[in-house]
């Protein structure tokens, strides 16, 4: 579960008793959205925040363990997931972990995520299964997962859910494997947008 910090998550610095939000007022400028849809080869894929400044030490922060209430971080990501489902009913699938920083950690941030954003025209759905146990690199570039769909029909089209996008690479893994068990993927949400061009734009805008 998530529970209520004391301290900013960006800075550290003690917030006012009752505060609705994560980050301090000197932080809080610098949390910038993303909120752009850039399709990686057919997924289509947005993010709400773009990673940058405090939210980098955030999300650290959650898959540290150390969780702050992210509720003041959630709406542009469910204006998001209206925007793909329009209404329509959809399963939110997040991405799964690799069991190893599972159990170093003891909790998943996408899964945590979708416990926010669930409601009757967005359900949870467990459809897919992770096979690599570890990160695996080659020439220090990041090998893609191994994923398995779990079953081969689903009563709704999915969304896919992640934290951090950086390449769309875990993404378009996990919309293949599903895709390719005959199901409907429709997108991918995630709460923070590492990607470059996304990160070049944020700096640009100052």
């Amino acid at each position: 579960m998530w529970w209520f910090g004391t301290n900013c998550a960006g800075c550290g610095v003690r917030l006012a008793l009752g505060t609705t939000n994560c980050f301090c007022e000197g932080c809080l400028p610098a949390v910038e959205r993303a909120q752009q849809w850039r399709p990686v080869g057919t997924l289509p894929i947005a993010a709400a925040w773009a990673y940058t400044g405090p939210l980098q030490a955030w999300i650290a922060r959650c898959k540290n363990g150390m969780l702050s209430d992210p509720r003041a971080l959630l709406p542009p990501m469910r204006q998001l997931l209206e925007q793909v489902t329009q209404d329509d009913a959809v399963l939110l699938v997040a991405v799964p972990p690799e069991p190893t920083r599972l159990r170093q950690r003891g909790l998943h941030v996408p899964d945590l995520l979708v416990d926010q954003l669930r409601g009757p025209r967005a359900q949870r759905a467990w459809l897919l299964e992770r096979l690599d146990r570890a990160p695996v690199r080659r020439d220090r570039v990041r090998a893609p997962p191994v994923l398995r769909a779990l079953g081969t029909h689903a009563p709704r089209p999915i969304v896919l859910v992640d934290d951090v996008v950086t390449t769309g690479q875990t993404l378009t893994t996990a919309a293949d494997a599903l895709r390719g068990a005959g199901l409907s993927v429709l997108a991918a949400i995630c709460l923070m947008d590492a990607r470059p061009q996304v990160l070049a734009q944020v700096l640009a805008q100052g």
